[in-house]
């Protein structure tokens, strides 16, 4: 019996075409909740951009799983968080420093980037979300998540000498840096000890290669056809395209849902 669904964000519930929630998606979300399914978002977004995206204006979700699992809570309380060791956030800022990259700065009530450049409004426009304040001034005790905007070669470069961090790609020249004790298997854990959820009680949704250790922490895995394929390869099963039928195809397999 299915308990619990996790859904991504961008390239899953909403995409470039479709920039807020389709009508079909949530009257699905809907028919959801009637059957007292969880419902969750697992997104490397942040709370800021859910509130850019009017996603929570659409649909009032039961949890929220940020910054890759970094920070995630529900209506009462904080159920786990997790910042990158200072450590880790000094030795990066001293390779961002030196090459002058772009990076945006991640803490749980904020987030800035240290500059603009054509990367940095690439990336952002790709997924519908306006530019990160500027600022100079990192608070390195407080940082959850590290975004720089570079290429394959320099994020290696950055990652080199930290100890406690891992990365994953959300876009050509766009990192997410985490803890690495962090990543959304940490935060589904958590949820999963909260709300004493079992594996094979939950589904997730999703596309990108941040999505992949949550597919190994669920009991259903659905992968959107727009995923890569080393995502695809990861999945239970596939789902329609996000600017199709999206997810609705996933849950009508699973026998969830009856949109007409």
């Amino acid at each position: 019996m299915i308990k619990a669904i996790f859904f991504d964000i961008d390239g899953t519930l909403i995409s470039n075409r479709y920039p807020r929630m389709k009508k079909e998606t949530i009257q699905a979300l809907q028919q959801l909740r009637q059957q007292g399914i969880l419902l969750f978002i697992a997104s490397g977004r942040h709370t800021m951009e859910i509130q850019e995206l009017q996603l929570d204006n659409d649909f009032h979700f039961d949890g929220y799983l940020l910054l890759n699992g970094g920070y995630c809570f529900n209506d009462n309380e904080v159920i786990y968080e997790n910042v990158i060791d200072i450590s880790d956030v000094q030795e990066i800022c001293q390779v961002v420093k030196q090459y002058h990259l772009p990076v945006l700065f991640i803490e749980k009530d904020d987030m800035y980037v240290n500059f603009v450049n054509e990367k940095v409004i690439n990336a952002q426009n790709s997924i519908k979300t306006s530019i990160p304040r500027v600022n100079q001034d990192i608070n390195m005790n407080g940082i959850m998540q590290i975004d720089p905007y570079v290429d394959q070669d320099m994020i290696k470069l950055i990652m080199e000498n930290t100890k406690n961090c891992k990365y994953t790609r959300w876009y050509d020249e766009a990192y997410d840096i985490i803890p690495i004790s962090g990543g959304k298997k940490a935060g589904i854990k958590a949820i999963m000890e909260y709300y004493q959820l079992k594996k094979e009680e939950i589904v997730a949704f999703g596309d990108g290669e941040n999505d992949i250790e949550m597919f190994e922490t669920v009991g259903v895995s659905v992968a959107m056809a727009n995923a890569k394929d080393i995502v695809k390869k990861q999945a239970t099963m596939i789902c329609d395209d996000v600017n199709d039928k999206g997810i609705i195809t996933g849950l009508e397999q699973l026998g969830l849902v009856n949109i007409l």
